[in-house]
């Protein structure tokens, strides 16, 4: 088994490990299947910060850790914006791996950017679990359940071939704008909407009150983020709130390809004639018909 694909955190420490299985592995976990001998062409060194792992003088270059390593915010960046994947060969090659893995597997595809991202099936199994939560929200925020369930699966399908390297990630991440949960809502996101009134996950929470959310530390946001339901929740609220926002000019109650293009865009001024992106009208065009199909 070779390691093809690492992850750094945010003190560029290799953190995640993937194999030529697309298995996703903590550091712990590879120092021992390294001990064990499972890894080929690296060794455990021990360091002052504990083991790790170092690549064996015989690899061939293509294949030293360094090679082979992404930092995180490259790899959270390039999940929202597939422009960077050129730019990144250790990033082209796992992508080259896993397309050419679901491919094989067979069954239909979401396709992102011309890029095969994850099957149909493991998209409708993720949203599935959460239709009551997606129709609870939608019916706090008034908007269409359909929407905010295509919104979602864009947010699946963006991060199907990352999901297992981004889940453990994210905790090195959480003094960062980070984003989470089944919804990808950034921790900023998510103070702003708090601040403004529209979502408040834990009422109880004093470090959520409108005297201190401000200065509340984006690890206890984050902590509520990656919690499903509240994900849905920020998600809707953040739909409704650009509803609101931009009122006085278009109603984007008949406009659900702004919402979505604008929901994945940073702040944009409200104004009269608004258009729509290609990941906007693939939201409302392909992800609806999805959403409306898998929640019904």
């Amino acid at each position: 088994m070779k390691i093809i694909f690492v992850a750094t955190g945010a003190k560029g420490k290799n953190v995640v490990f993937v194999s030529d299985t697309l298995q996703s592995y903590s550091l712990g976990e590879a120092v021992r299947l390294t001990k064990e001998g499972e890894f080929g062409n690296v060794y455990v060194v021990n360091g002052r910060g504990g083991e790790y792992l170092r690549t064996s003088r015989s690899a061939p270059k293509k294949e030293q850790l360094e090679q082979l390593a992404v930092s995180s915010r490259q790899l959270f960046t390039f999940a929202q914006d597939t422009r960077y994947a050129v730019s990144t060969p250790a990033i082209a090659r796992y992508l080259q791996l896993y397309q050419y893995t679901i491919e094989k597997g067979g069954g239909p595809l979401i396709a992102i950017d011309g890029r095969a991202k994850i099957t149909k099936e493991a998209a409708k199994m993720k949203l599935q679990p959460h239709r009551k939560v997606i129709f609870d929200a939608a019916e706090k925020f008034n908007i269409d359940p359909y929407l905010l369930g295509a919104i979602i699966i864009d947010e699946i399908a963006r991060f199907g071939p990352w999901e297992s390297i981004t889940d453990p990630l994210a905790g090195y991440f959480v003094g960062v704008n980070t984003s989470a949960g089944i919804a990808q809502v950034k921790t900023d996101t998510a103070r702003g909407l708090i601040q403004e009134g529209y979502y408040n996950p834990n009422p109880n929470d004093p470090k959520l009150s409108p005297d201190k959310i401000k200065k509340t530390f984006r690890m206890d946001l984050y902590e509520y983020t990656k919690q499903p339901k509240h994900s849905i929740f920020f998600a809707a609220a953040r739909m409704r709130a650009l509803i609101d926002e931009w009122k006085k000019f278009v109603d984007l109650e008949t406009m659900p390809e702004i919402v979505a293009t604008l929901y994945h865009l940073p702040y944009k001024n409200p104004h009269g004639a608004p258009e729509a992106n290609a990941r906007g009208l693939q939201i409302t065009e392909e992800f609806y018909q999805l959403a409306k199909e898998w929640l019904k």
